[in-house]
């Protein structure tokens, strides 16, 4: 129980311990949780906020009442109290009702935004980060990319995530029989107008310039457009693009390596100038203008260090053989 001395209100409604012992209220649970409370840690104030929350919102229930439920309630205190003494009791039986709606309207407003609210992780340019989701998954954010989950995570039916940029995922495997899957046990990823089902798997997905491209290293995944009935399942060393329709192409048609960017790399085989520049602009928020625009199909092998803008610039102006002038967030790449 030592883990829970830290938590804030919002750990305890995530944790699946504390959210499973709540509901189902197991007499070994119970007694554990007894002996953490009178061990007095300094978060009990945050315990008993969280349970407050959560029992309001697992007990919850719309009471109607009767239809003539405030004419016989105003009859009776006409007829038990004096006329000063009814108006007095009038005023505080209003007063303590507007207290007590007012305290359940901001719990119900607090339930409402926690259930609701999304937690977003973005990199900026030139940046990478890797997260940890609350399932255990790993998340790395490309630069200028971002990942957004609901903030009530365990009380969702799936583990689901909305992406944008380039990430690349290693999702927690959580089923052991695949012919059996629990709605908890699914993982679904939106990015763009592509949805992706998976249980246990790595892929690197990359949404830029309105299109999505999405690499399978390990495992299987389903993709599917939105609004689309067709659907493709992907097995290792697939690649499926999305711009406007699915098409699947294999990592040795396309040669090239999608998640080379962990590495601070871009390994090419026929990508072009253009391609590599729309990857520069992406990742640095540059604005690239090639001058000669003959020079931007042209096409290019090997591997690129992606990790400074000075090495691309340098590396671009000697493939294209171009002078480089910067003007603020301008990039000039002019012929000799």
């Amino acid at each position: 129980m030592e883990k829970y001395n830290t938590y804030s209100t919002e750990d305890f409604l995530s944790d699946a311990g504390f959210i499973r012992w709540v509901k189902e209220g197991a007499e070994e649970e119970r007694q554990q949780w007894e002996e953490w409370q009178k061990s007095q840690p300094e978060n009990l104030k945050a315990y008993q906020q969280a349970l407050l929350i959560l029992r309001t919102v697992l007990t919850a229930e719309r009471i109607e009442p009767a239809k003539d439920f405030g004419a016989n309630l105003f009859a009776d205190i006409q007829t038990s109290i004096g006329q000063q003494e009814k108006r007095n009791k009038i005023i505080k039986w209003v007063r303590v009702a507007s207290v007590t709606a007012a305290a359940m309207l901001t719990i119900a407003i607090g339930i409402g935004w926690y259930a609701q609210s999304m937690i977003t992780i973005s990199t900026e340019y030139a940046q990478q980060k890797r997260i940890t989701l609350p399932d255990n998954s790993i998340v790395t954010l490309n630069a200028n990319s971002s990942i957004s989950y609901h903030r009530a995570w365990a009380w969702q039916n799936k583990r689901e995530v909305w992406v944008s940029g380039e990430v690349y995922l290693n999702v927690k495997h959580l089923n052991a029989d695949p012919t059996h899957i629990q709605n908890k046990e699914e993982f679904r990823l939106h990015a763009g107008k592509i949805l992706v089902d998976v249980l246990g798997t790595e892929f690197n997905v990359k949404q830029r310039r309105q299109q999505v491209q999405i690499a399978l290293l390990r495992g299987k995944i389903r993709v599917q457009a939105e609004n689309q009935s067709q659907a493709i399942i992907m097995k290792p060393g697939e690649i499926v693009r999305y711009n406007g329709i699915l098409q699947k192409q294999t990592l040795e048609q396309t040669r090239n390596v999608p998640e080379a960017w962990l590495e601070g790399n871009m390994v090419v085989s026929g990508l072009t100038a253009r391609q590599i520049i729309d990857n520069f602009e992406d990742t640095y928020g540059y604005k690239v203008v090639l001058e000669d625009s003959t020079l931007a199909s042209k096409q290019i092998d090997g591997t690129i260090a992606f990790n400074s803008e000075e090495t691309i610039l340098y590396t671009l102006s000697n493939i294209l053989n171009v002078n480089i002038y910067k003007e603020g967030r301008i990039i000039y790449l002019r012929s000799r």
